[in-house]
């Protein structure tokens, strides 16, 4: 029994289907990443000031903001790892 070897066009196919799968992979992570950031940043600021509006905003408040920036800046950084899908 003899194989086929598959054609140039087969293989483009197959790298093309594996490249998008990773590509949804990546942003799906990312729009999690950055829905975490979105949170984290809602618990910091948002919260504290609406049940207190008097309330100043001390550094946990501002350390949970600069995570949630973190976060943020995480999501970009997954983006840039898309492949092309040719």
């Amino acid at each position: 029994m003899t194989v086929a070897k598959p054609d140039e066009s087969e293989i483009a196919a197959r790298r093309k289907h594996v490249a998008k799968r990773l590509n949804e992979h990546v942003k799906l992570f990312a729009a999690y990443v950055n829905a975490m950031a979105i949170a984290v940043a809602g618990a910091a600021i948002i919260v504290p000031l609406v049940s207190n509006p008097d309330a100043t905003l001390g550094r946990t408040h501002l350390s949970w903001f600069a995570a949630s920036l973190a976060l943020h800046c995480i999501g970009h950084a997954v983006i840039r790892l898309l492949r092309r899908e040719e």
